[in-house]
């Protein structure tokens, strides 16, 4: 026998002359006959797969290559299409910075049939659920089954509807190249252990050619071995992400829909089931992270299972010649036990997964809260009350995920004892079965034989122990992909119910209202044709009279009428949406206004009287329980809410002609020189002059990141270079927000100029002055009347009277909560003049503001007296 440190002769021979041919550098016959030495079989696996893999990857860089050649002259020829409007109706081309080049990306148009198709999918879902609870509210109860078959209903609607729509998808071509690398790498795994054990019976019978040939081969395998890992991990990535795409821009379609789901969404208070609530404060955490999990989990469960499961039987087949049937059942039958145990020790891991997910949401929610409102809460020193709130939040976390690490851990002992050892050793039994009960002679005889095929098995059992804890392991993959596919889920159902065109906020639909209790209800406002999907008991439940009749009378059934030429309420009571529908709160009952093109109209209330709600109305955001509501189209109305709104990352110029584009102010012919003449004609010529004469000024370090080009328009090609070269009085002010950069008085200001800008015919402002002086009010006023516009001014002070025409005074009932109404015509006042003659009627009302406010100041005094009271108490 050779010592350990000594090589035999004919192992050294081949590895020195390899070595040698490599010290002679260029010395092509040495290595060629070095080569020869070894006797390479060039029809062998590894050197074709070798040299496939050196020649697909050639072919794949080529056509890589190709596309992005073809890509580039695509987008061009688009962008020129783009410019002269002769895109396909409804595509959008988008042009996003990247590094030092735009990428031009096409969006495809919104398919809104596809979205009311997808709705009836996810009514017919709520409806078998609720129906089968109905039927047996047992099978509700305790299931907390992984496979239960709603999981794979939401999985499966998910998947068809909006991660692979149709077969002939991109994302089925990923799939079945997935599924191909899949196959591979399993194929190669069993080649590679055939080469290992070839390795080492060349190694114990002392053959040093065939060893080092064998080397040479296990190097010629790893190419293809590698690569294959590699591009399976790639398909992995770009399946997540394709499967991301999908899903946000299906739900942004929905979110961000005309249809204000954005908005109303807080009023989906539909009586479901706790798993298909959805609280609209965390919609945010549902569209980005939420999906992101979802959509990594799933893509990666395809590889987490599928290789183990393909391993489990190729190698079953190749060991079946070697240990037998019965040897393949012994094993089966211990992953069938094994598995069994471990299902009884697991944990409800989807459960944990989804309070822990909610916390979290509401913990990072807080925070950002804070951020928010950090100036309101510092005026009032409340800091010590919001530490108390986000640290019960977050220790309600920490009780959660302390919770879910100690049933972990219990559920992690057994699993690594079963899985890592107690398979393993059992895999060296199996093993050794073909060895163990050969006959005497043959085992004397085939050492080298027997070693390796013990190698072989041993590996391949081994191999086989490992992809069944991998499929173990699999089943807290598949914990988490079910809760993360039920918030989904969850989310996509709300987002449907508030998108219908008969969404009631809350209210059951008449048909649903028909039935034995409320857990029939939907959530959805309409239903589809019952033939299509409701079953014959619901019919029966649905033919309940009393129920639907009421469910009619307290439904949404008011009348809107577009296109008129002014405003106009008939018998509308204004009502907060809620679920009791027209037996919910009402502000107002039977209000009767009728104003025309010219009538500037004053609604003149307290706080909490329902001016804002009547805003709400007029712009659809709250519905019309009954009544008649006529007004202009919504492309010649413009709504001023109280609350100045500023574009985020906006310049100047965004903040102007907000919610137009840049390309839009192009397309209407309007110039920057414009844009500075309204700026001052609502007195805020200077700020032009403070950021450098620069309508492309934006306060926020990175604004050259949001310099995005829509249909082929740039929104602002030199934004960065403006930023760079203006005064260094602009620069100082950047990296702020345009919140914290204007006065109230500016912000106020700024949006005149926006209303300016649009030029509609009709607007409507909530409080639109209340931070601006007196004669900027009279001057802002003026300029509305003699540019002609129509205005519906919300306020609490009679002194705006004198711009206006008429006046719906708001009053507070002393009997009800509902308040009175009162609408007058004011005295005749010269249109395009604001000089007009002060009727009895106004006098009087100005003297009664007058003595309400000397009534509060002679409270000052007692005040006073009773906040030091309470200042005392505190202490």
């Amino acid at each position: 026998m050779p010592s350990v440190l000594s090589l035999p002769s004919d192992l050294s021979r081949p590895i020195m002359a390899l070595l040698k041919s490599a010290q002679s550098h260029g010395n092509l016959d040495h290595i060629l006959k070095s080569i020869r030495a070894l006797n390479l079989q060039w029809r062998s696996n590894p050197v074709l797969l070798f040299l496939l893999t050196i020649g697909s990857s050639s072919a794949i860089g080529s056509v890589y290559v190709l596309q992005k050649l073809l890509n580039r002259i695509k987008a061009r020829r688009l962008a020129v299409r783009a410019s002269s409007g002769n895109l396909k109706r409804g595509s959008r081309l988008l042009s996003v910075p990247y590094k030092d080049r735009q990428l031009q990306i096409v969006l495809p148009p919104m398919n809104s049939d596809k979205y009311e198709s997808d709705k009836l999918i996810f009514k017919s879902f709520m409806k078998d659920q609720t129906s089968s609870k109905i039927e047996d509210d047992d099978n509700m109860k305790g299931n907390s089954s992984i496979m239960d078959s709603k999981f794979l209903k939401k999985l499966f609607i998910i998947w068809r509807l909006i991660l692979i729509p149709k077969v002939m998808d991109k994302n089925t071509t990923l799939l079945l190249a997935q599924i191909v690398g899949l196959v591979l790498r399993t194929w190669l795994s069993l080649l590679v252990t055939k080469l290992d054990g070839q390795i080492v019976k060349d190694l114990i019978g002392l053959k040093g050619r065939k060893f080092a040939r064998d080397l040479v081969y296990w190097f010629l395998f790893a190419v293809p071995a590698s690569y294959t890992n590699a591009g399976i991990k790639y398909l992995t990535k770009r399946l997540a992400l394709n499967f991301r795409t999908n899903l946000v821009r299906y739900a942004h379609d929905l979110y961000m829909d005309p249809r204000l789901v954005y908005y109303k969404l807080q009023f989906n208070q539909s009586q479901l089931a706790p798993e298909y609530q959805l609280d609209y404060r965390y919609i945010d955490q549902y569209l980005t992270e939420d999906i992101n999990r979802f959509t990594e989990t799933l893509s990666s469960l395809f590889s987490n299972t599928g290789k183990p499961f393909m391993d489990l039987i190729f190698f079953a087949f190749y060991l079946r010649d070697t240990l037998g049937t019965a040897g393949i059942m012994g094993i089966f039958f211990n992953y069938f036990l094994t598995g069994w145990f471990l299902r009884l020790r697991a944990p409800n891991f989807n459960s944990m997964l989804k309070k822990k997910t909610t916390l979290e949401g509401i913990f990072f929610n807080y925070n950002i809260n804070l951020i928010n409102n950090c100036e309101e809460i510092s005026f009032y020193q409340g800091i010590v009350l919001e530490k108390l709130k986000i640290k019960s939040i977050f220790d309600s976390l920490l009780k959660q995920t302390t919770h879910e690490s100690n049933q972990r851990f219990i559920y992690g002992f057994w699993e690594d004892y079963v899985l890592k050892y107690s398979w393993s050793g059992l895999g060296y039994l199996f093993a050794s079965i073909p060895i163990v009960f050969a006959p005497q002679t043959k085992t004397v005889s085939s050492e080298t034989k027997n070693m390796k095929q013990f190698i072989v098995n041993k590996r391949l059992m081994l191999s086989m122990a490992d992809a069944g804890s991998r499929l173990m392991y699999s089943i807290k993959d598949l914990a988490r992909l079910s809760g993360y596919t039920d918030r989904i889920f969850t989310m996509l159902l709300s987002l449907h119910q508030v998108h219908d065109n008969a969404f009631q906020y809350g209210l059951p639909s008449p048909q649903q209202a028909g039935s034995a209790s409320g857990s029939a209800n939907t959530g959805f406002g309409s239903s589809a044709r019952l033939s299509s999907f409701a079953s014959s008991r619901n019919l029966l439940m649905m033919r309940r009279q009393t129920s639907f009749m009421n469910s009619m009378a307290n439904g949404i059934h008011g009348t809107i009428q577009k296109r008129y030429p002014g405003i106009r309420f008939e018998k509308t009571p204004l009502i907060i949406p809620s679920p009791k529908g027209v037996e919910g709160e009402h502000l107002l009952d039977g209000l009767n206004v009728k104003i025309g093109r010219y009538d500037n109209l004053l609604i003149l209330g307290k706080n909490g009287s329902g001016k804002t709600s009547i805003m709400r109305l007029i712009a659809q955001l709250w519905p019309l329980y009954s009544g008649l509501l006529s007004k202009p189209s919504d492309a010649d109305i413009l709504y001023i809410p109280q609350k100045p709104y500023f574009y985020e990352s906006g310049t100047l110029r965004d903040q102007i002609i907000y919610p137009m584009s840049m390309a839009d102010m192009v397309e209407r012919g309007v110039s920057d020189d414009q844009l500075v003449h309204y700026l001052e004609e609502v007195g805020l010529g200077y700020l032009f002059e403070r950021f450098g004469r620069d309508l492309s000024f934006c306060p926020t370090k990175h604004a050259e990141e949001t310099n995005i080009v829509v249909d082929g328009k740039s929104a602002d090609a030199n934004r960065s270079r403006a930023m760079s070269t203006s005064s260094s009085t602009s620069s100082d002010i950047t990296g702020t927000s345009w919140k914290t950069l204007l006065s109230g008085g500016e912000r106020q200001k700024l949006v005149m100029a926006r209303i300016l800008f649009h030029n509609k015919s009709f607007v409507v402002l909530d409080e639109p002055t209340s931070a601006i002086s007196y004669d900027m009010e009279a001057q802002l006023f003026e300029t509305l009347i003699k540019k002609r516009f129509t205005f519906i001014t919300l306020s609490h002070r009679p002194l705006l009277m004198k711009y206006h025409d008429c006046c719906l005074e708001l009053k507070e009932s002393e009997d009800s909560n509902i308040c009175s109404w009162e609408f007058r015509r004011l005295a005749s006042r010269n249109k395009g003049n604001t000089t007009s003659s002060k009727s009895s009627n106004y006098d009087a009302i100005i003297e009664r503001e007058i003595d309400e406010l000397k009534t509060e100041l002679a409270q000052t005094e007692e005040i006073s007296t009773r906040k030091q009271q309470l200042i005392e108490l505190l202490k």
